[in-house]
């Protein structure tokens, strides 16, 4: 059993995705005054492992079901470089539709960031996506992947709500933000 002490941040938000896409057994403890899990079953059958750190903890749990990091060393190393690269969106001197290029660029001719399956790195990139709520249009390979992203059910059930019939056409502009603040 994992313990899981939640912030409402887009870092929050990475850690819950995965933990719904995997199905690990977790208690969700909510306004937490920090971001940190315990995990009470740790792979080693020691005593309770505490972590902190969104990254370190993303890590952590994809190696428990091993879900979301690629078999070969080339993919596992793209998963990781792309998890810390998701670290930029929270730096202030970067602009979105800088990061959100990078993002259209990699997802052109590829259904994930890392190629075909998905992976710990779309799990950490989409909060940060959705939390931008800025113009999807303007990157069509980003808007593709924003939309097949929030129709798994992991994502649905983080975000607390069935979005399927509420999300738009994923060439219009869209963050989960915006669309909270418009649903009952």
């Amino acid at each position: 059993m994992l313990d899981f002490y939640y912030v409402a941040t887009p870092q929050g938000q990475q850690l819950l995705m995965f933990l719904e896409e995997t199905g690990l057994p977790f208690r969700r403890i909510p306004h937490a005054g920090a971001l940190a899990m315990v995990d009470h079953w740790p792979a080693d059958g020691g005593e309770a492992q505490a972590l902190q750190e969104a990254g370190a903890m993303l890590l952590y749990l994809a190696e428990k079901p091993e879900f979301g990091l690629p078999a070969t060393m080339r993919g596992r190393v793209e998963a990781r470089q792309w998890l810390f690269w998701q670290k930029s969106f929270e730096c202030q001197g970067r602009q979105t539709a800088e990061l959100f290029g990078t993002l259209d660029r990699q997802l052109a001719g590829q259904p994930y960031l890392c190629g075909e399956a998905y992976s710990v790195a779309d799990i950490a990139c989409f909060p940060w996506v959705s939390a931008r709520g800025t113009a999807l249009a303007a990157h069509p390979h980003l808007a593709r992947w924003f939309h097949a992203v929030s129709q798994r059910r992991a994502t649905q059930l983080a975000y607390g709500r069935e979005m399927s019939p509420f999300l738009p056409d994923p060439t219009r502009d869209i963050s989960l933000t915006a669309l909270a603040e418009v649903l009952p």
